[in-house]
């Protein structure tokens, strides 16, 4: 690769920094907030489940037309800025009452913030995505340049089961309503300065736009006609399934399976920064053996080490962590590997469509990980609910603790499994990615 096609250093941190807030954004929606609102609000668990299934139904809506107005957007700030801009002060009103509520609060209350919050998280990363996508053409540098974004996430969820792990060792704040004090400040003041160095450093891409497109239903029935986008999506599915099924129960297990509760925070901790450790190993997996199959060998390793959780119990937390450690390891090829295939995918359809939609191929994705993530969140909850498991006080049932070790290790297991054998045998390797680009560079120079 030329030195022409590398993505400055600048622009990369530039670019990258927005998955700071982000993260300390996701990490607590997906491992707090349900039990704040079940332990210390007292709404009940199938309710609750019920909420974030509503949330993401209505994401699923909503993102694919975003990525659609962004993708036809014609600005003097360009297609994506203004989605940024727009999103952040939406995002800040959700986080705001969604973190910080007055109580008494009912399910509707969760419900509309809710809503409000995942409504400017989708202006936002939606774009972002697709800008990421557009700043290269090379199969390697996409990776590169999501790779970063991924180091700037997992800096960030580090940086949140720090502040988590002093918060409830140090501090004595251990309660779900505690963390997510502080983590919603930490994001309020953060989100709008990260953004501002995003709008200010970053260039959009000036390639040439069609000026034909397609309307919103086209172009989603247009999308899986191709065909490795088809296979990202399968298998991105099977994964968010499993691991928000674990995720879901990740604080119940900790708390009452493994006696653990104080030590949430150290454990993550660890497992965001051996993930962070592990990107150069991926990114040479990846040019070594191709995207598609570095992220088969994350998947298989996250399979063995989830599954491998099952039979622990009180006293081995430092069993726990060990594998804890290990599944770690996979945690940035799961985030920034997919996208970088999606980045090469929108090839694909220029190829086909004459169309440019990166912002399109993002929203779909982001809009199957939203409900897979509903699904698995969903389906857990459930069973949780019906095992007889007592989020607000002892563990009522010894069926409610074997749902805790099903739901935490062995569906994510199954899943990791399905998932590595859609991916396995992927057609679109760096060989065809690179000869496709040079039949469309070569086409687009003379229309």
């Amino acid at each position: 690769m030329s030195d022409h096609e590398r993505t400055k250093i600048p622009v990369l941190l530039a670019y990258g920094n927005l998955a700071l807030p982000i993260a300390f954004l996701g990490y607590p929606l997906g491992l707090f907030l349900h039990p704040y609102y079940a332990k210390e609000l007292g709404l009940g668990l199938a309710a609750i489940s019920t909420v974030l299934l509503a949330t993401r139904i209505f994401d699923f809506i909503t993102d694919p037309l975003i990525g659609w107005v962004s993708d036809h957007t014609r600005s003097r700030f360009g297609r994506r800025r203004p989605f940024l801009v727009l999103g952040t002060p939406i995002t800040m009103l959700g986080v705001w009452m969604l973190f910080f509520p007055q109580p008494p609060v009912d399910i509707w209350y969760m419900l509309i913030w809710n809503s409000v919050m995942y409504f400017g998280w989708t202006m936002m990363v939606l774009p972002w995505g697709a800008w990421g996508g557009e700043l290269s053409e090379n199969y390697m540098e996409r990776s590169r340049i999501m790779s970063v974004r991924q180091v700037f996430t997992i800096f960030g969820l580090i940086g949140s089961a720090g502040v988590i792990w002093l918060a409830q060792e140090h501090f004595g704040r251990e309660t779900p309503g505690e963390v997510l004090d502080l983590l919603g400040t930490i994001v309020l003041v953060s989100l709008p300065l990260c953004v501002m160095l995003l709008v200010l450093g970053v260039p959009e891409s000036k390639r040439h736009i069609p000026s034909a497109s397609l309307s919103v239903a086209r172009s989603l029935r247009s999308l899986f006609k191709v065909g490795p986008f088809r296979r990202i999506i399968y298998m991105a599915l099977a994964i968010v399934v499993g691991e928000a099924s674990r995720h879901a129960v990740a604080y119940f297990f900790i708390q009452d399976v493994l006696e653990a509760g104080h030590r949430i925070g150290a454990a993550y901790t660890a497992y965001f920064t051996f993930g962070v450790l592990a990107i150069p190993f991926w990114q040479w997996m990846a040019k070594r053996y191709g995207k598609h199959r570095a992220l088969a060998v994350a998947m298989l390793n996250g399979a063995v080490t989830s599954i491998g959780a099952v039979a622990l119990g009180p006293g081995d937390f430092n069993i726990f962590l060990v594998l804890f450690i290990i599944k770690g390891l996979s945690f940035g090829a799961f985030a920034y590997l997919p996208l970088a295939m999606i980045a090469d995918v929108v090839d694909v359809d220029r190829a086909m469509h004459r169309q440019e939609r990166a912002g399109m191929f993002f929203a779909f994705q982001a809009a199957v990980d939203k409900i897979g993530m509903a699904v698995g969140l969903f389906i857990a909850l459930q069973l949780l609910n019906l095992s007889g498991y007592d989020p607000q006080g002892i563990n009522t049932t010894s069926f409610g603790e074997i749902a805790l070790r099903i739901e935490y290790a062995l569906l994510p297991g199954l899943f990791f499994v399905l998932a590595t054998a859609i991916i396995w045998n992927y057609p679109l390797t760096e060989t065809r990615h690179t000869a496709l680009v040079e039949r469309l560079r070569r086409r687009e120079a003379v229309a």
